[in-house]
């Protein structure tokens, strides 16, 4: 017990920041979530703004894109102003975007809400996790960026219960709250070190070394740091670099993993959840089974956030994946037979339910948490703002299509067809971990940086925990 308080009381700070910043990311996933419950009330009769069924997928689909828009915004300013004043800001625009939320009398003004909400979100997002990955110690690194997509979940499945029961215009007052708090206690959090050293401003560095993580070391610490800066900034300081030989097989690992987890149709069936149950059969009620399925992936993250300084990335991702493309092709046949073949599957109704639940937890086992964060470990901290634009155009692009793809096919072909692509490209991005992601357990930053650019392999092999 001894031992937890000093570890506890050394890093302190670093849990404090954690949880005011994931107020933020709690906001996101209010947002999120928000088409699942009020879609069906935007389709219903007594819609305060009617819409056709087309005209409501935009309601979705608009958020990825305003993220995508953020994600560019993040590549232009991320460098200049900071992970911290970024993530604190941008509680403004998320305000903003609730009260236009609240009172929409348009689809237009629900829609702009919307969009400014993503672009907050793309914003927000990619800036938390640089700043997590740079203020935690190695050992719990992976813990705290991965509670990161713990809370985006936490947010939708609030979402959805507060849906069920308030107005649009009710719960979006209510939940105006979140980034008021989120101001009013990130503001007083130290900026990260590494972007203070990458602005030269050692002392300040210092100070919030020393803050989050103690005396002890730490002007040997900021000496390696700084050195490693002063060597990226030599050769690596603009977009383009991004591409260059040293960094492509980050950016590899990065697109499969980005790819493995939005074309598995995570994001449409976190939007579309209640309409999806209501697809799959009346044995379990489309709200409950919504339920089920966030606390699945609330529960499954936890554990997965839980386990991944201790088992590693790699494992773990590789198991989610596997899972998460049997159980979508199980999904599909399901499907297929009832649809396709005529089959009656009244009787087991609830299967396909089931195996939506299955491949939730499989997937945030691994799929749900790492992708997000594994890219600000990846990358040099002079590039961090550039590979975090290319990792969130691909998030909310691929989210955005496969958002669409899903309400398109399932519309025009049958649930079937959705879920066998999305097995197809789980599988795809599978390959793609396999072969170019490294093992980042345990790993300084920095020791991250000298081991790609040393070995020329990507396995464990070619790890050495310190």
């Amino acid at each position: 017990m001894k031992v937890i308080a000093i570890t506890l009381g050394k890093r302190l700070l670093q849990y404090i920041a954690a949880f005011t910043g994931l107020l933020q990311v709690f906001s996101c996933g209010l947002n999120l979530g928000w088409p699942s419950p009020y879609i069906p009330v935007l389709l219903s009769e007594d819609s305060p703004i009617p819409m056709t069924v087309d005209e409501s997928s935009w309601v979705g689909t608009i958020y990825p894109l305003g993220g995508l828009c953020g994600s560019v915004l993040l590549g232009v300013v991320g460098g200049r102003i900071g992970r911290k004043s970024i993530v604190l800001w941008s509680s403004v625009p998320f305000c903003i975007s609730r009260i236009t939320v609240a009172f929409a009398t348009t689809l237009s003004m629900l829609l702009i809400g919307r969009l400014i909400a993503g672009m907050s979100e793309g914003l927000a997002l990619a800036s938390i996790l640089i700043y997590f990955s740079e203020i935690s110690d190695k050992e719990i690194r992976g813990m705290l960026c991965s509670s990161v997509s713990v809370t985006l979940f936490l947010g939708v499945m609030v979402i959805n219960l507060v849906g069920s029961y308030l107005t649009i215009k009710t719960s979006s007052l209510i939940l105006l709250v979140i980034p008021v708090i989120n101001f009013l206690t990130f503001v007083w959090m130290p900026e990260s070190p590494n972007y203070l050293l990458m602005k030269s401003k050692y002392e300040e560095a210092k100070q919030s070394f020393i803050s989050f993580k103690g005396s002890e070391d730490a002007d040997h610490s900021l000496t390696v740091i700084r050195t490693a800066i002063e060597k990226e900034n030599l050769s690596q300081t603009q977009f383009i670099c991004l591409f260059k030989k040293d960094n492509r097989k980050q950016l590899l690992a990065t697109f499969g993993l980005l790819f493995a987890q939005q074309m598995s149709g995570i994001t449409a069936f976190s939007i579309y959840a209640q309409t999806i149950f209501k697809e799959g059969g009346e044995a379990i009620s489309p709200l409950l089974s919504a339920v089920i399925f966030h606390t699945i992936q609330l529960t499954f993250s936890v554990l997965s956030a839980a386990l991944v300084d201790k088992l590693g990335r790699r494992p773990l991702l590789i198991s989610s994946s596997i899972g998460s493309a049997a159980a979508l092709f199980a999904g599909g046949l399901f499907f297929f037979i009832r649809d396709v073949v005529n089959v009656d599957t009244s009787r087991i109704s609830v299967l396909s339910t089931i195996i939506l639940f299955i491949y939730t937890f499989t997937f945030c086992l691994g799929l749900q948490t790492m992708p997000n964060f594994i890219p600000t470990e990846l990358f040099p901290t002079t590039l961090k703002a550039y590979a975090s634009t290319v990792s969130n155009v691909l998030l909310y692009s691929l989210g955005a299509i496969s958002t669409k793809y899903l309400q398109f096919t399932k519309d025009n072909y049958g649930l079937f067809v959705p879920f066998w692509s999305f097995a197809v490209c789980v599988a795809i991005g599978l390959v793609i971990i396999v072969k170019y992601l490294p093992e980042t357990k345990n790993k300084t930053l920095e020791e991250i940086q000298i081991e790609l650019n040393q070995s020329p392999t990507t396995g464990e092999g070619s790890s050495q925990n310190p």
